[in-house]
């Protein structure tokens, strides 16, 4: 007949699964109390995410009617639609049972944590956001920025793609390009062109700024009601500059096409009057 001592290692793995017999009655148990709670919060996530998808869809077609940036447009209706799901899934939470403010609290810290980490990233990726929304430029338009110049080919979130004359692309961060001094010439539709000339101080001054302006005006693209100017602007000890001025209508002529055939057209004339412009002192 088995001794109480013999029965004690059974007797001890019995209790322990009744502890985890219990234990797993008991999460089951609990499970059931919060089912209604549970499946009410998956079906308010559905609801928000399926509200996400249709805002997304309003404001892209909102913003479709005065943007004609589709970038901007896909950009701010994802901004939308994550705002949406995001109080979405906090509001499921808090249906759930979860403490909300804890949570809240707890992703505020670690957010804090990751930002100090990725500052630089954050940094270009915020200011590749504004850049997008402000719009002082867009792709396709010529800038100079940070020492580079070159067509605008992408705003991307974390740098802008800047082609340069000689086909090269620089990658500018959106920070950098952000704090910097940004200068468009794409969005003038008047740009004022200049061609400078040293003449001898023997010449015909006069003669010389009289066919200055007759060249000048032979440029196309320059603009009608914008006057022509000739004007001595610099001194020398054997020459003047001779400075010749217009406008250029840029929409109808490139501006590098117009300023070539200006100093062709203002050199010629020079010489077709009898003056021979002077080199460089």
């Amino acid at each position: 007949m088995p001794t109480v001592a013999s029965l004690g290692p059974i007797t001890a793995d019995l209790s322990f699964l009744q502890r985890v017999g219990r234990s797993a009655f008991g999460i089951f148990e609990a499970l059931a109390d919060r089912l209604p709670y549970i499946v009410a919060a998956f079906v308010f996530l559905l609801l928000a995410w399926r509200a996400s998808v249709l805002t997304v869809r309003l404001v892209r077609a909102a913003l479709a009617r005065t943007s004609t940036e589709g970038h901007v447009d896909v950009l701010v209706g994802r901004l939308a639609g994550g705002a949406v799901l995001a109080v979405g899934a906090i509001v499921a939470l808090g249906i759930m049972g979860v403490q909300v403010s804890a949570l809240v609290t707890s992703l505020g810290l670690a957010t804090v944590t990751v930002g100090f980490a990725l500052k630089d990233v954050l940094a270009n990726s915020m200011a590749g956001v504004l850049l997008l929304l402000q719009r002082p430029f867009r792709i396709g338009d010529v800038i100079s920025v940070a020492g580079c110049e070159g067509t605008v080919r992408d705003i991307r979130v974390r740098d802008t793609l800047i082609e340069q004359a000689d086909g090269r692309m620089v990658f500018v961060p959106n920070a950098t390009v952000f704090n910097a001094s940004i200068t468009n010439t794409s969005v003038a539709e008047r740009r004022r062109l200049e061609v400078r000339v040293r003449v001898p101080l023997t010449a015909d001054l006069e003669a010389a700024r009289a066919a200055a302006l007759a060249g000048l005006g032979r440029v196309r693209g320059l603009v009608a009601d914008a006057p022509l100017e000739a004007l001595y602007v610099a001194t020398g000890i054997t020459s003047v500059t001779l400075a010749a001025r217009g406008w250029v209508e840029t929409a109808e002529t490139p501006f590098a096409k117009a300023l070539d055939e200006a100093v062709v057209a203002v050199i010629a004339a020079l010489r077709a009057a009898g003056v021979e412009p002077a080199a460089g002192e």
